[in-house]
């Protein structure tokens, strides 16, 4: 994935790696592989053709920069790339060269690399967020009758308890977290229609060969999706939404972690750890930053992903294209905002004391987290699985 520098200072390298020109091309190898002896299976091209194009699949390496060049007057990569991987295998059995991308177009590619690299992103963000969630229970449980002011419009309100502001972060990553495992079955699914997703002049030997590719693969069973693209729109939608939910426990954090509040911090002041260039005593909330930079980022990259869902007939001019750039850079934004939690479910800090001085100093006279009524009860309920 190509990134700046300092859009690169924000990443989370396992996710920046994810869409790397070798991991992708990787992935539209696997296709080609993939296709290639599913095809052979039914029958629709020769067992010595699959496997020359299999070896050629397991072995080619590409001039990137020429690809890319080569890709940008093509208008699309997988031209220079059938072609790179057509002369591979001719080199070899140059019967078995016209076997290459049999039955298939640049969306089918294209589309099944980008399943394939997101999927390594969302199974790391199920680890990550499970682990957020658990550490922020547990500190909702430790802190269930720790007094802090609640605070309305930037105000002062009434006394509330820390395990609830704590419970309330961890029941909604864990809820997104729910949402994000729903939307994947649907959404990473292999595609494979050909020139204008019709499996033209294939039958049900195309059918039954796409679902073997989908099962070599290890995604999920389609029919043609190149023009309706709701279900993946929804898993990017979805991806957001983790950002967002990350943004906002990261901009409580970060107001709460201001020296004049002083309640809670991500971390304890580490040397090294979100210094500044000009005043030396201070130890900035860099995963809040991470997280907080994500969700503003985000919700532009999702409304031009919803004006990208507007293709013309079978293949879309220009917003599919869209699309393809915009992907990354959102699940660019959910790794952002995993460093993040991985920051706060090591070592969140919650001062008490500094809560229970505040309360005092601000709080309406009289008020208890009696106010809680049985809000505290029923968060660590819910919350019950990943308490066990």
């Amino acid at each position: 994935m190509s990134a700046s520098l300092v859009s690169r200072t924000l990443a989370r390298p396992s996710f920046e790696a994810a869409f790397e020109p070798p991991a992708f091309l990787a992935a539209m190898l696997a296709f080609e592989s993939a296709l290639a002896q599913s095809q052979a299976e039914e029958g629709m091209i020769l067992p010595a053709a699959a496997q020359a194009i299999a070896r050629a699949c397991d072995t080619l390496e590409f001039d990137v920069d020429a690809l890319v060049a080569d890709a940008k007057r093509q208008g699309t990569l997988v031209v220079p790339f059938v072609k790179a991987l057509r002369a591979a295998v001719g080199e070899a059995s140059p019967e078995a060269a016209a076997h290459v991308h049999y039955g298939s177009t640049t969306q089918d590619v294209l589309d099944t690399a980008m399943a394939l690299c997101v999927r390594p992103c969302l199974e790391e963000a199920d680890r990550a967020l499970e682990a957020a969630v658990r550490s922020l229970a547990r500190h909702a449980q430790a802190h269930r009758t720790t007094p802090m002011l609640g605070r309305t419009l930037m105000q002062p309100a009434v006394a509330m308890s820390a395990g609830v502001k704590i419970g309330r972060w961890a029941l909604a990553l864990a809820q997104d977290r729910e949402r994000l495992a729903d939307a994947q079955g649907a959404a990473l699914a292999v595609s494979w229609g050909g020139a204008v997703g019709t499996q033209q002049g294939l039958g049900q030997r195309g059918i039954a060969a796409r679902k073997r590719l989908a099962r070599r693969l290890g995604l999920e069973d389609a029919p043609s999706w190149h023009v309706h693209r709701n279900a993946w729109i929804d898993l990017l939608n979805r991806v957001g939404l983790v950002v967002l939910t990350c943004g906002k426990i990261a901009l409580d954090l970060s107001l709460l972690s201001q020296g004049e509040v002083g309640e809670m911090r991500e971390s304890p002041p580490q040397e090294g750890v979100g210094g500044s260039s000009a005043m030396p005593h201070k130890r900035n909330a860099v995963g809040c930053m991470h997280a907080l930079a994500a969700a503003t980022r985000v919700p532009g990259l999702l409304a031009a992903l919803h004006a990208a869902a507007l293709p013309e007939h079978e293949r879309s001019l220009g917003r599919w294209q869209a699309e393809l750039a915009l992907v990354p850079d959102i699940v660019s934004a959910l790794g952002s905002s995993l460093d993040f939690l991985d920051t706060i479910a090591s070592s969140l800090m919650v001062d008490a004391a500094r809560m229970k001085a505040n309360l005092e100093a601000y709080g309406a006279p009289g008020t208890t987290i009696a106010a809680d009524g049985g809000t505290m009860e029923e968060l660590l309920e819910q919350l019950g699985p990943y308490l066990a």
